[in-house]
């Protein structure tokens, strides 16, 4: 069987460039409140998964295996990810938000020796640095973060940016457990669901005649970034290391500053474009130098068979 050993590396990879089109996405919806939005988003992207595995015969997969309570844990875990990286944005500024969320491989580089027992190589720690350099010159505001008064509601927004990036270090890790005894696609539809229904309260914010024009929007929202985006994720985090999973999610606002610059018009200054430089070279570092656990083949992607751990 051919072997697709950067497989993994390329699943994360191509996932994050879809969550890069969030800006695209959020450009395009109007007068929507940010929780509607959030819920239609997961929403359309858990209809797509369910009628995927529906038409390829794989609902069989969705069986929850062993972990049940891990599996729950993951679904609540995002939601509250999403909460407190929102309340961030809304009490500092979205560069600020990004760079804090982006703190997660550092977390992961510290707690996966201890509960994956994983190894940290030199390459990984490198590529840890150059890449965190890499975000900051690329969500830097024009006039440095310093321009900026950090004091009263901007510190609980800090406080939340850096929680939710160690949250978003314990759903890169947990996927790896989860791994051992679910499919990527139920660990990605039954988190989605989780959340989802956790989200439900906020369904009813916007009236009908609202959110009609931006159903269209929504759905594909939904399914390219949760869809999509989110299986190649799970998929990508739960066959490589957490440390290189976590470098390699770096190239998401490298991605939305693309689509940005090139959908949007928006400017590209030469501090962001050296930034984007760093993180496109952080994760040829830890591409070319990860491997993933095990090597995956095309058939982990197309039979449910075969979606087993070997580890």
């Amino acid at each position: 069987m051919f072997q697709v050993k950067k497989g993994p590396h390329l699943a994360v990879l191509l996932g994050c460039i879809l969550y890069g089109m969030t800006g695209l996405f959020l450009a395009g919806i109007n007068n929507l409140p940010i929780t509607s939005i959030i819920f239609y988003r997961l929403f359309f992207g858990l209809a797509f998964i369910f009628t995927f595995l529906l038409a390829t015969g794989r609902l069989g997969e969705l069986k929850p295996g062993k972990r049940k309570f891990r599996l729950l844990l993951q679904g609540v875990i995002v939601t509250v990810n999403m909460f407190f990286y929102f309340l961030c944005v809304r009490e500092t500024c979205f560069s600020v938000a990004i760079l804090l969320e982006y703190t997660a491989p550092i977390y992961v580089m510290l707690a996966s020796p201890f509960v994956l027992k994983e190894k940290v190589g030199k390459e990984s720690i490198a590529a840890l640095f150059l890449a965190i350099a890499g975000v900051y010159l690329v969500i830097r505001p024009e006039g440095g973060f310093g321009a900026s008064d950090f004091s009263g509601s901007q510190l609980t927004g800090i406080a939340s940016g850096l929680f939710a990036g160690l949250l978003l270090a314990v759903i890169i890790m947990n996927v790896r457990v989860l791994k051992r005894d679910h499919s990527e696609f139920a660990i990605v539809f039954w988190g989605t669901a989780v959340s989802c229904i956790l989200m439900l309260p906020f369904a009813s914010e916007t009236s009908f005649s609202v959110l009609a024009p931006n159903l269209s929007t929504l759905a594909a929202f939904g399914i390219v970034s949760v869809g999509i985006g989110g299986v190649l994720t799970t998929i990508g985090y739960a066959n490589l290391e957490s440390q290189t999973g976590s470098l390699l999610a770096l190239i998401e606002p490298v991605a939305g500053v693309f689509f940005d610059l090139v959908f949007l018009g928006v400017a590209l200054s030469t501090g962001t474009l050296a930034g984007c430089v760093l993180v496109l070279v952080a994760a040829i570092l830890v591409s070319f130098n990860g491997s993933p656990k095990p090597a995956m083949n095309f058939t982990n992607f197309t039979d449910p068979a075969e979606v087993t751990e070997k580890y």
